[in-house]
């Protein structure tokens, strides 16, 4: 196998005594980087063209991507922040200039379940995780396995991003049930809200964001309700009024639009009124929202009474 299958095995970047014990050889290694295919990034590491400016950053600091930067090169919800968040090893160094060369295409992990189509995490300072776990045989050089990954994340952010990038985790396989509880039960008790409100039925960061909001707002919420003969509502909130969040990946199509449309027809003929919201709606005016969501939920409680 070429040294540029390998290092595409691996993430377009990795050590060379990792692709040495995979089967390449120095003289391999020499040879590809004097053609120009792989440049050598520090001593010990090389990576193809392809390997992107995140992943150059977090090795020349001597780390690896963590928390939302590893989480989102696995297909996962990873928060808002545009900052790479590295993993950094007690022979770590902070670098001042974190706009390296590099591809501007993300580099996903190998295997990744879904593309997001993520981009490398650039626009502000790097945020250090003085905490890189020790590597084991199954991980890439330059990234932190999803279960330390989802652990920094609990850590680092916010109650609704820490709840989103778990339920993403879960719902995407990239974390098992039992890797969530083994993290879970290590947490001190001042996580014991965002362990609670847990649920890996979310089928997106956006719902599991918003389901938090509303349930510390007192409400019932329930995820991915099922509507008899067509698809099911993201969210149920008092048991009587839908909320859909619709992001742009999957409701800008004409079939999907048409999709949509067909859902809230077919969920009034069940008595429950949907409301849908874009994800802007959402996170940047979310005021307006609520106030057409408790609205419709006044006009509805006042029909069950």
């Amino acid at each position: 196998m070429s040294i540029l299958e390998l290092l595409r095995q691996h993430g377009e970047i990795a050590r060379t005594s990792t692709l040495i014990q995979k089967g390449g050889t120095k003289r391999d290694i020499a040879a590809t980087v004097a053609q120009g295919s792989v440049v050598r990034v520090m001593k010990g590491w090389v990576a193809s063209r392809q390997a992107d400016a995140e992943q150059l950053t977090a090795v020349r600091s001597g780390g690896r991507l963590g928390c939302i930067s590893a989480l989102a090169r696995w297909g996962v919800w990873a928060a808002d922040d545009r900052s790479p968040h590295i993993a950094m090893s007690q022979h770590g160094r902070r670098l001042s200039d974190v706009r390296m060369a590099g591809s501007t295409e993300a580099v996903m992990h190998p295997r990744a379940p879904v593309d997001t189509g993520t981009r490398p995490r650039l626009d502000r300072p790097c945020c250090f995780h003085w905490s890189q776990p020790a590597g084991t045989e199954n991980d890439l050089d330059w990234i932190v396995r999803p279960f330390d990954a989802v652990k920094q994340a609990v850590y680092c952010q916010n109650l609704e991003h820490a709840v989103a990038c778990v339920d993403s985790a879960l719902h995407h396989g990239v974390l098992t049930a039992e890797e969530w509880a083994t993290i879970a039960t290590a947490l001190p008790t001042t996580f014991d809200e965002c362990v609670s409100l847990i649920d890996g039925r979310a089928d997106s960061g956006l719902e599991s964001r918003i389901r938090v909001r509303l349930q510390k707002l007192g409400h019932r919420v329930d995820v991915q309700v099922p509507v008899p003969g067509f698809g099911k509502l993201d969210l149920l909130v008092d048991d009587r009024v839908g909320l859909e969040l619709d992001g742009d990946r999957f409701h800008s199509t004409a079939d999907q639009r048409r999709r949509d449309l067909a859902k809230g027809l077919i969920s009034l003929r069940f008595g429950i009124p949907i409301i849908r919201a874009g994800y802007v709606h959402a996170i940047d005016d979310w005021d307006l929202v609520y106030e057409a969501l408790r609205r419709m939920l006044d006009l509805t409680a006042l029909r069950v009474a």
